[in-house]
């Protein structure tokens, strides 16, 4: 099923992330588009520790590949969809950027912001220190509203 445009959710280990996803997904099922799930895994590159690191990446795109996989299925029962499920390896904000640049069909960043005193480190830097280098719009759901507030709000027509 060819898509009109997607939401591209950021897959870490926030407690907002499940705001964001609900989100994506209702909206992606009311205006028929899709959801691209991205998981980054952050490395550096010590040299005199190349083998252990490639063991250590190794598991790491183990673990990303169980995350979204378990990310995926909460989304098609949310809403029916199921998402591209990608995997990048780098520095966050500039592996984001990328993948907005590669497809030209993601519209729409979605992010939740933590309910905390601090918005969280996605939306602190994208919607801040990045954002004018973003080629889409972010969207920022608050973590404190309710699955009926987010429903409501990602059904909206207009």
């Amino acid at each position: 099923m060819k898509h009109r445009f997607k939401f591209l959710v950021i897959v870490d280990d926030s407690e907002e992330l499940e705001v964001a996803v609900r989100f994506a997904s209702k909206r992606a099922a009311s205006t028929k588009g899709g959801i691209v799930l991205l998981k980054i895994i952050e490395h550096h590159d010590p040299q005199h520790w190349q083998s252990v690191e490639e063991i250590i990446l190794q598991e790491a795109r183990d673990e990303a590949q169980e995350k979204l996989k378990k990310w995926s299925k909460i989304i098609n029962d949310l809403s029916g969809i199921t998402p591209e499920l990608c995997i990048k390896e780098g520095i966050a904000s500039e592996k984001i950027i990328e993948v907005l640049e590669e497809d030209d069909a993601v519209r729409f960043l979605v992010l939740a912001a933590s309910s905390g005193e601090k918005p969280g480190p996605l939306v602190s830097l994208l919607a801040g220190q990045k954002s004018g280098k973003l080629p889409v719009p972010i969207v920022v759901v608050p973590q404190g509203l309710s699955d009926e507030s987010i429903d409501d709000l990602a059904s909206r027509a207009e």
